[in-house]
């Protein structure tokens, strides 16, 4: 049996924490300086104060900050004891947290830019609807931790790395996004266009940050972005120019993957592979950028190889879907060998959805009123974490084959998997 890991967090999150809190104070005594005068006598309608006390309360305001944050921080423990990690802190509302670790989806090691240079990180624990942070702890603990939870080995295989030049090319060529960027740029610029007043621009800073994380922001957070496979059969991504990121995806987690193919990539035949993790709220990047080929490849590794003949030969959709929507010919669906595909899409954008029907939980027929009169629904299968992989605009006749064979397949491999 493995030996229990225990230890407390890194000594400097103590000063992390308390920053915060001397900021506030020392921004509260700057807004409050009328009211007292330092190292004078007599001066009107103020208090005086002499230096050394000015200095020594300072010191003693500091000095009790940092106190309470370094008794919190003797407090707090973490330790991994077979398979059950627990990790308990607080200095006058005590908190203990356990969970165990055949409940964890992932585990990611984020290094901030000022925690590498001084050899710390954070270690994030993420289960279904919660996550256990442990803020800070040196590489070293934080891999071992990690190694531990997922049970990982150290024989590592490179699958595939992001080149700097296919990611600047593929931000540049990425139209939809840039459309959004321009048109909420062109917003913030609207007041001083109109009315031509300097001040007016400054609305743009309720615009600048939402730009931002569509334009340069993608390019820092995905440089040097690579997906690792794990002895254990996990997935891992590194991946941040300043602030390093790690995240793990194991494969029987996996609910669904994406490929996503925005109109300017088709040239290049470049995907962005989306990974939804069931209880996730929102699909994560795998891959920002990368050949069809290389995407195939992983869709091989994480959902094996009747899942890959799947990206290709969907059913399209009937002639009355081109009433309903001009981008009919993008539909399509397929079903068989234990694989729900969906294919979507609009002028700027493809997209192909592919999951194992093991992993859907229920499965609705939606019917709008435009559809109704069409004689057109929606079969929606549900998957866990509230990710719907949809067959939009099919024949109320086919929606009602399709649905019910859909969730008896799905029961079906469901109680294969898990008899």
């Amino acid at each position: 049996m493995s030996q229990p890991i225990e230890g407390r967090l890194h000594p400097v999150t103590p000063l992390r924490r308390s920053w915060a809190v001397l900021l506030g104070l020392g921004t509260l005594v700057h807004q409050q300086h009328d009211l007292f005068s330092v190292g004078t006598t007599g001066t009107k309608d103020k208090i005086d104060l002499p230096l050394w006390a000015a200095c020594a309360g300072a010191i003693l305001a500091v000095a009790a900050v940092v106190g309470w944050f370094a008794a919190a921080w003797w407090q707090s423990h973490y330790s991994l004891d077979g398979d059950v990690l627990g990790y308990r802190s607080g200095l006058v509302f005590k908190i203990r947290r356990q969970c165990e670790l055949h409940h964890v989806q992932s585990v990611d090691i984020v290094r901030p830019f000022l925690g590498r240079l001084i050899g710390v990180c954070t270690l994030r624990v993420i289960m279904s609807g919660t996550t256990m942070t442990l803020t800070y702890l040196t590489l070293n603990q934080a891999r071992s931790l990690k190694a531990r939870i997922l049970a990982e080995d150290t024989a590592d295989e490179l699958l595939y790395r992001v080149s700097t030049q296919d990611l600047v090319i593929s931000l540049l060529l990425d139209l939809g996004t840039n459309i959004r960027s321009l048109v909420l740029a062109m917003f913030g610029l609207l007041p001083f266009i109109l009315s031509g007043q300097f001040l007016a621009l400054s609305t743009l800073i309720a615009f600048a940050p939402k730009v931002w994380r569509l334009t340069g922001k993608r390019l820092f957070v995905y440089s040097g972005w690579s997906v690792t496979r794990t002895a254990e059969g996990c997935y891992r991504t590194d991946y941040g120019m300043f602030d390093t990121q790690q995240y793990t995806y194991r494969s029987p987690r996996v609910a669904a993957i994406e490929l996503h193919q925005p109109l300017l990539w088709r040239r290049f035949d470049w995907v962005k592979i989306k990974v939804a993790v069931a209880g996730s709220s929102a699909p994560g990047i795998l891959i920002p950028v990368c050949p069809r080929t290389v995407a195939e490849k992983l869709v091989l590794h994480l959902l094996g190889p009747d899942a890959v003949t799947h990206l290709q030969g969907p059913i399209p959709a009937p002639r009355e879907a081109k009433w309903a929507t001009p981008f009919h010919r993008a539909l399509g669906y397929r079903l068989e060998q234990g694989f729900f595909t969906t294919w979507d899409g609009l002028f700027l954008r493809n997209l192909t959805t592919v999951c194992p029907t093991a992993r859907i939980q229920t499965v609705s027929v939606e019917q709008g009123p435009w559809q109704r009169r069409l004689g057109l629904s929606s079969v929606h299968a549900h998957m866990a974490g509230g990710e719907n992989v949809i067959a939009a605009h099919r024949t109320n006749s086919e929606s009602a084959w399709l649905a019910p064979t859909l969730y008896a397949a799905s029961q079906r491999h469901a109680q294969a998997a898990h008899p």
